[in-house]
């Protein structure tokens, strides 16, 4: 004890007198434990801002934001420090001694090194403060995906090429492009949006589409605003226009296209400037009616015009699938396309609905459309009504028919909900024989389907919404125009509209309406469906309900209202209830046959007891976000025993057992703890959709029939072993006393999962191990996305030989931070598929030894993408030559931080292994990214040299050992080297570099515009001879001249 506070003492004064007056390196002798004690201060620091930037990313990214670029790299510099921190943890552990027998040696070294990482955790704390992660991405400004039935006609290509000329001339500011409705006018701005995209003729191209009867000045201003990324300071229209103008302004080159304008408007009412104010912003608007062209100034004007009869009728040929039709059956076929008048909507839709009809069938509908023609008003539709109500009428079955109509409910232009749709649909009784909401669910979806390929429903990319095009809209309100099937559908109304005929009406639709007056009571005597929207919180009064007792269903949104003004819709079905004020929810009860029940964004203290009462409520939609979740009342669920679906976002339901009272459930999305997955051995029961999240946040899916599991801090997953037979995306995270997911999670083999995220599960040694009895004979067959990271237990994904179809469907692997995992791919001798593979991404993997277990000629990487490669310190080669030559997609290679890699290919210097040198080729490589490998010697073999055309950019950083970019040649001769697309080489601090490439070949880079050189240990006399473009030539000799003399840094 004497001797130890001696030395202590010694040492503390020691390390005073070393710190006031000698040299700081002194003090890594004397103050080892402060710094080190400082050390692990700042890691914990390090570690909890890490976390909360993290957490914040989370949430910026089940916002649809774009994390910004600096808090990416942060984050990865963070992850990077903390790894590095926790070695130099372990090393101080393993090498600790007694504080009165110090080794001074190791002192100093150790404490040097914890020094100057202290300097660098200290810099990156620094650094740490951003306001905001993300933002969310303006959007796109136009749509390059056009119709698959778009066909350039002699009119089209006119009007194309004129309105091209226009926008490139100068002196043009509004341009006009008219035609009847469906002649094709939107599809034709939309190519020429993206053809003057593809020429770069601007900065900025935006489209605004259903400018429409009555010109939204609001919505105009906010669609352009997204695509600038401008948020608004001010609310009026006044105050928008004026920062619009301002920013437009400063935008020196753009495009806004204004589609489907009926009347004149004032530009500068929106904040658009034209003419003098603005000659680089040009305007181009679509009009039925040519005479909006001269009421908007237009300086040139186009008319897009009907196709001739030949283009009708190839048009109508290739989608009515007439190619190999009988004579007889062509002469027929081309009666019933002159119906459509050369208009392509008309003659897209009656095609699609013909298509595979017998030649009674065509006869048939060629007499229809001739009786019909009476239905047409020329000078408005042109004759396109008859040839919609063909394909209407070809739908024949009622409920399809039905569908049509209730999308014809929502605003022009809109993107109409899928799952709105199912749920108004059960309202309205369709397929009213199904008693399942899933199957109802899934014949929706067919008879939307059908209205797409008959042309009366727009494609789009996104499965989950559908759109309906202007003049198939207006065509629907005409056929409901008259008899006993009555819709009004309205928009943007200020006060009640004036009729006589409410009792005729089925269904009212009003849209973003500003009434304050409303009646006060109306009888509706057959009213069945009643959408009612506000434009801001619109106050509805009480008895304004009272004469609509045939109410079926009735959707909600931005309303304020009493819910005991519903008490007299005795026979409504469906109740949707979005963003709205609600008081009284209580008197929910008198709503006793209600079936479909959602409130959306809409604020509740609690559920209500009085729930109990809808007897036959079949589907309920709860989802608030906030701060703090809500509870509900305990035996409430329990007892509404209808229930087929169950979807609650911020609210918990206590004893989870409720859930096994309801026989007929089938879908549930809900959040839970893990104390309530342990209440009395629960197990979830057998469901066909779920979206359940374990003490964390669910994501919120865009269609209520996914299978998601999201389990965090749990060590029985017991509860959850009916839903693992048919998940298909499945998260688990800081999982415990599992070694295995298949078979100790699940003994079935996940089979339909199709993306697996695993984290800082510290006992999981595999994903699968085929040694056990129990373990399947089929696993992971249908797994796309695998993302594992912090498994600091994991040796393999599989232990044994490889079950049948495993992974045969992934296409993006990421493994991140697995102390221990040493080979990804082990062979075992056994054919594995993974040739769908299209990006791979390996981080901080310090025991990596090979990425591919030999023998590697059993797997092909056809499809391989990206590669991403950093922190694999053991780690010598990346691909085998047979892998190397399967690599024809290959575009993004980065490897970093990887200290004993010695090469990228696994080559024996004879190339013995290549069947045929010339066959190496990367032919769509882009971009090659070295950095921080310090044993590399060189990166390319020479026979790549000829295989790599599409090569844009090269940067290789930090590499002492490096001495050619390409080598392996054996020619006394070499050859010439081209990489005719190489715009950007970047070379620093390869010390010990000598050539690019053998001393014997000549390197032609004719598309080279930048090139970064430092620190280069260039040899005298050694450079490779290059040939740059000979416009380039006087600089690329300089760059040539100043690498030979070394100089330090150099920027071209």
């Amino acid at each position: 004890m004497f001797l130890e506070c001696v030395c202590a003492a010694i040492s503390g004064t020691a390390g005073n007198l070393a710190t006031e007056y000698a040299s700081p390196y002194l003090r890594y002798f004397f103050r080892f434990g402060e710094i080190v004690e400082d050390f692990k201060n700042r890691r914990n620091e390090l570690e909890s801002k890490r976390d909360e930037l993290k957490d914040a990313v989370d949430e910026a990214l089940r916002q649809t934001e774009v994390i910004k670029k600096g808090v990416e790299e942060w984050l990865t510099k963070a992850d990077k420090e903390l790894g590095e921190a926790q070695s130099l943890e372990e090393e101080i552990e393993r090498n600790k001694c007694f504080n009165w027998c110090p080794s001074w040696g190791w002192r100093y070294c150790l404490s040097k090194k914890v020094a100057k990482k202290n300097l660098c955790i200290s810099k990156l704390l620094e650094t740490c403060n951003f306001p905001l992660v993300g933002q969310r991405p303006p959007l796109q400004g136009i749509e390059f995906l056009l119709p698959k039935d778009f066909m350039r006609s002699e009119s089209s290509t006119l009007a194309f090429n004129g309105i091209m000329k226009a926008l490139k001339g100068d002196g043009v500011n509004v341009i006009g492009l008219h035609g009847m409705p469906g002649v094709g006018k939107t599809t034709l701005a939309e190519v020429v949006g993206k053809q003057a995209t593809e020429e770069k003729l601007f900065d900025k191209v935006v489209i605004v589409r259903g400018v429409s009867q009555n010109p939204d000045i609001n919505k105009i201003q906010h669609r352009i605003s997204e695509i600038l990324g401008l948020k608004f300071n001010a609310s009026t229209e006044e105050g928008k226009a004026e920062e619009l103008f301002k920013r437009l302004k400063g935008e020196k080159k753009i495009l806004i296209i204004l589609d489907d304008v009926w009347e004149q408007f004032e530009l500068r009412n929106i904040g658009i400037p034209s003419g003098d104010k603005h000659p680089g912003c040009k305007i181009l608007l679509t009009t039925r009616l040519r005479q909006v062209c001269s009421q908007m100034n237009c300086q040139e004007e186009f008319k897009l015009n009907i196709l001739s009869e030949d283009e009708a009728w190839a048009l109508f040929k290739d989608n009515a699938g007439l190619k190999d039709a009988s004579p007889t059956l062509n002469d027929v076929a081309k009666e019933v396309a002159r119906e459509a008048k050369g208009l392509p909507l008309a003659i897209v839709t009656m095609a699609k609905a013909l298509k595979r009809e017998s030649l009674n069938g065509w006869i048939a509908a060629n007499q229809r459309l001739k009786e019909s023609r009476h239905l047409d008003n020329q000078d408005v539709c042109g004759g396109i009504y008859s040839c919609l109500k063909l394909s209407y009428d070809y739908l024949k079955e009622e409920n399809i028919q039905s569908c049509f109509l209730l999308c014809s409910l929502f605003p022009e232009d809109y993107d109409i909900n899928v799952e709105l749709l199912t749920e108004f649909g059960i309202g309205q009784g369709l397929f009213c024989h199904i008693n399942l909401i899933e199957e109802i669910r899934r014949e929706i979806h067919l008879a939307l389907s059908k209205l797409q390929k008959f042309g009366l429903l727009l494609e789009t990319d996104d499965e989950f919404y559908v759109k309906m095009h202007d003049v198939v809209r207006d065509f629907a309100h005409w056929i409901t125009s008259r008899g006993e099937n009555m819709f009004m559908v309205k928009n943007e109304l200020t006060e009640w509209p004036k009729s006589e005929i409410f009792g005729c009406y089925t269904t009212i639709s009003l849209w973003n309406i500003k009434i304050v007056n409303f009646p006060d009571k109306l009888e509706f005597s057959k009213l069945k469906t009643l959408f009612l929207t506000g434009e801001d919180y619109l106050r509805v009064p009480s008895k304004f309900f009272e004469g609509m007792k045939t109410l079926r269903v009735l959707f909600l949104q931005r309303v304020v209202f009493s819910m005991e003004a519903l008490q007299f819709l005795t026979n409504l079905r469906t109740l949707c209830i979005m963003r709205c004020d609600v008081e009284n929810i209580s008197s929910l009860r008198n709503l006793e046959n209600l079936e479909s029940l959602s409130l959306i964004r809409t604020y509740i203290d609690e559920l209500p007891e009085e729930l109990v009462e809808l007897r036959r409520l079949k589907s309920l939609y709860i989802f608030w976000v906030g701060d703090e979740d809500r509870h509900v009342p305990p035996n409430l669920i329990s007892r509404l025993t209808s229930l087929q679906e169950l979807h609650m976002l911020s609210f918990t339901i206590a004893n989870l057992s409720e859930l096994n009272s309801l026989s007929r459930l089938t879908a549930l999305t809900l959040t839970v703890s893990t104390d309530q997955c342990f209440q009395e051995n629960f197990v979830f029961p057998k469901l066909q959709s779920y979206n359940i999240g374990v003490n964390g946040y669910i994501e919120i899916p865009r269609k209520l029939i996914s299978r998601i599991l999201r389990i965090r801090d749990s060590s029985s997953l017991n509860a959850f072993k009916e839903l693992f037979r048919n998940v298909e995306r499945l998260s688990l995270e800081n999982i415990m006393e599992h070694k295995t997911v298949v078979p100790n999670v699940d003994q079935w083999g996940l089979n339909e999962l199709t993306s697996l995220q695993l984290t800082s599960c510290d006992d999981l040694e595999c994903l699968i191990d085929t040694t056990r009895e129990q373990s399947p004979a089929t696993a992971f067959s249908n797994l796309v996305n695998l993302d594992i990271g912090k498994m600091t237990s994991l040796k393999e994904l599989c232990h044994g030989q490889l079950p049948n179809s495993f992974l045969q469907h992934l296409e993006t692997l990421i493994i991140c931070d697995c102390g221990q995992l040493q080979s990804v791919f082990q062979m075992n001798g056994c054919m594995w598929s993974i040739s769908n593979l299209r990006s791979l991404e390996l981080q901080s993997l310090p025991a990596l030894e090979s990425i591919w277990k030999e023998p590697t000629h059993l797997v092909s990487l056809q499809n391989l993408k990206d590669v991403k490669v950093d922190g694999c310190d053991k780690l010598k080669s990346i691909f085998s030559p047979c892998l190397a030559q399967s690599l024809l997609h290959l575009e993004q290679l980065k490897i970093s931080a990887c200290k004993k890699l010695e090469q990228v290919f696994a080559f024996a210097q004879d190339m013995a292994e290549l069947e045929d040198r010339s066959l190496l080729c990367w032919p769509k490589l882009k971009s090659l990214v070295i950095a921080s490998c310090e044993s590399l010697r060189y990166v390319f073999p020479i026979t790549l040299a000829q295989g790599l055309p599409h090569l844009e950019s090269v940067q290789i950083i930090d590499c002492p050992q490096l001495m050619h970019v390409f080598n392996m040649a054996k020619e006394e001769y070499g050859h010439d080297i081209l990489l005719p697309r190489l715009q950007s080489l970047r070379l620093e601090y390869l010390l010990n570099f000598r050539n690019f490439c053998p001393r014997n070949y000549f390197v032609m880079l004719p598309s080279l515009k930048g090139f970064q050189a430092c620190s280069i240990g260039l040899p005298r006399g050694s450079m490779t001879r290059f040939h740059i473009h000979e416009g380039l030539w006087s600089r690329s000799l300089l760059m040539v001249v100043l690498l030979y003399f070394r100089l330090f840094q150099f920027y071209f």
